[in-house]
């Protein structure tokens, strides 16, 4: 092979020059050269993406250890090998805009977040074996979490049973996926574009298959060859694509100082995410399966160190002019005199900005010295009227088209609502890193809703308040390898039967006789602190009271992997025992047991296992929803696996 042609191999071969380090940046640090201790990422926080290929300039001198030109190096009429591969590179590092070696790529440009995700799960009597068959056919339970449809009416009968279930259908498994995807669209170096897309979110497997009963060749999902793409309305309740967050930012920097905005004007529809998240919570955790979405506008200032958040959000707009009949063209508003908007105000002290996570990652680990990040947050909504019931279901169900004058438009019925609350929240954080391989953590919130509602609904035209509180505690200690802690949480609760989150509503259960005080105060079902009792037999932390001595053991932990195991021991209790199946305070006891291996930021694999006691306050009783039967509550247990792969 002569030397032009195994010239011209090389270069398809090896676009970029290999084997040489490039120059080292003034300031940074020497490639190789990594420091011992990095700043972690600030909890909810994605990781910064990957810096762009460096390259060195063509005039840059060769770095120490290079090897020595070729022979005939310099020769015009035969270039030398080293020559047109750093010709090469400049080629590609002209691809990249701005001045000096780590600039960034020109604009607009991608950056790329996400997560996939699998769940394995079995319960075993997840319905605490209280299920019971009343005269008129329907099933009553005590848990949120119903039983194996087997043991419905139509299905655990016999003709000599006489009513009552056969009760002998304890296990459910079963396995469900989520591929969410989160790009941002860098517009300009103040501008983006932040997007957030679900793909068969939450799809059990083996859910939608390929068959229909007219078909000869798939007449019985028996025969099904394939699993058909989710359709809204046709074989699922949602499409196989769901888009969860639109919304832009823009960054008003300061000319004295160009890391920190100054201000941050944002738009859309998005995440919030505040303090804990028993209130507001993003559902940003591999493990979350719900969040707080708002179409809201923020203007977000740094004064001082400290931020000061006001926004303006849409809760409810209710019906538009999008219907059958004009499908397309802007759409808008059929008034504003059912529209339910919010108000919210902020100010908190955390660290927003790589500059600031640095500053804060100097004081806590190299610097040893306490940490203290707070804020409070407060938020206003009104609503003067609303759809009636009848009116909003016919709306959402598409059969009062608002298009169709003297059809869908004039059948929709407005109704007095005259309602207002008001949510304060307080946060609080202190961590403290004395020496190496220890640390303190203490973190609180504490928030409430206050409010009324003047008139509820043409059937019950009466007013009804709004009084309740709730807050979590967290506390972490590591020594070493060994870390331990103590959680509580409360949320108040009301004389109103039912939990009202996954049984039934202790708001408007019955039109005529409502809970004129609504004192529940509800978790955001995605701070979990159980895997049994709060999250599937109740729902959401709400009437109760718990605390959970934790502890967990780290068999190796560094600053890329993780193997360890952890144990939660939870009590909880009823606030108000009345409003209990049982009518009884105490909840139950729960033990959860977990293994994990994580490679932080890449993939994490665990298995969790879960023993939940009942207590009397999911017992059966005779007066519950009439049952005219007794049951005492029975253990449940539950098993998970949990892969995940992020980016």
């Amino acid at each position: 092979m002569n030397r032009p042609v195994l010239v011209a191999f090389l270069l398809l071969a090896f676009p970029v020059a290999a084997g040489a380090q490039p120059a080292p940046v003034p300031g940074e640090a020497a490639p190789g050269d990594e420091p011992a201790v990095k700043p972690p990422a600030e909890d909810g926080e994605k990781p910064a993406p990957p810096p762009p290929p460096v390259t060195a300039p063509a005039d840059s001198p060769a770095p120490a250890g290079a090897p020595a030109p070729a022979a005939g190096a310099g020769n015009a009429e035969e270039p030398s090998l080293d020559d047109l591969l750093q010709e090469k590179a400049e080629g590609v590092a002209d691809q990249w805009k701005g001045p000096g070696p780590l600039a960034r790529p020109g604009y607009p440009w991608l950056e790329h977040h996400g997560y996939f995700r699998i769940r394995m799960e079995g319960f075993h009597r997840g319905h605490l074996g209280t299920e019971h068959l009343k005269g008129d056919g329907t099933t009553v339970v005590t848990s949120g979490f119903l039983p194996p449809l087997s043991n419905n009416a139509a299905n655990a009968l016999s003709v000599n049973q006489g009513g009552v279930s056969r009760r002998d259908n304890d296990w459910l498994g079963g396995a469900n996926m989520r591929f969410r995807y989160e790009p941002t669209l860098h517009v300009a170096p103040s501008l983006a574009v932040h997007t957030q897309f679900d793909v068969l979110d939450n799809l059990v497997l083996g859910s939608s298959p390929d068959y229909n009963p007219s078909r000869p060749d798939a007449p019985l999902s028996l025969f099904s060859r394939s699993q058909a793409p989710l359709s809204s309305g046709r074989n699922a309740l949602r499409d196989a694509i769901s888009v969860k967050q639109v919304w832009a930012s823009w960054d008003i920097l300061s000319p004295s100082d160009t890391t920190s905005p100054l201000l941050t004007l944002s738009a859309g529809r998005m995440a919030r995410h505040w303090g804990l998240g028993i209130v507001e919570n993003d559902g940003e955790d591999l493990d979350a399966d719900f969040g707080s979405y708002v179409d809201r506008v923020t203007l977000l200032a740094r004064l001082w160190g400290v931020y000061f958040e006001a926004g303006f959000g849409w809760v409810s707009s209710g019906p538009t002019s999008v219907g059958v009949a004009q499908p397309f063209g802007e759409p808008r508003d059929l008034t504003d005199k059912d529209d339910c908007t919010e108000v919210t105000f902020a100010v908190f002290q955390k660290p927003m900005t790589e500059a600031e996570r640095k500053a804060r990652f100097q004081r806590l680990v190299v610097r040893n010295r306490p940490v203290v990040d707070w804020g409070g947050y407060l938020v206003w909504r009104r609503q003067d009227l609303d759809l009636t019931s009848a009116s909003e279901a016919a709306y959402l169900a598409g059969t009062a088209d608002p298009s169709v004058p003297g059809g869908g438009y004039d059948a929709l019925t407005l109704e007095r609502r005259g309602a207002w609350f008001l949510t304060p929240d307080a946060w609080l954080r202190i961590e403290y890193v004395p020496a190496v391989n220890k640390r303190l953590r203490f973190e609180i919130e504490v928030a409430g809703v206050f409010g009324e509602v003047d008139h509820v609904s043409r059937v019950a035209p009466e007013p009804m308040e709004i009084r309740s509180i709730g807050g979590a505690f967290e506390s972490e200690v590591q020594l070493g390898s060994f870390s331990f802690g103590m959680d509580l949480g409360v949320a108040s609760g009301d004389t109103a039967e039912y939990f009202g989150w996954l049984d039934k509503s202790n708001f408007l259960s019955d039109p005529t006789s409502f809970n004129r005080r609504l004192s529940s105060f509800y978790f955001n079902p995605d701070y979990r602190p159980d895997l049994m009792m709060f999250r599937h037999v109740m729902g959401t932390v709400t009437n109760a009271f718990y605390f959970k001595p934790w502890f967990q053991y780290d068999i190796f932990e560094s600053e890329k992997d993780a193997l360890g195991g952890r144990i939660d021991l939870e009590y909880g209790r009823a606030l108000e025992a009345s409003a209990t199946p049982g009518n009884d305070p105490n909840l139950g006891v729960e033990l959860d047991v977990r293994l994990f291996y994580e490679q932080k930021g890449v993939f994490f694999a665990g298995i969790d296992w879960a023993v939940l006691w009942p207590l009397g306050a999911f017992d059966l009783i005779s007066s519950f929803e009439d049952a005219g039967a007794s049951y005492t509550s029975r253990w449940s247990t539950a098993i998970r696996g949990r892969i995940g792969i992020m980016f």
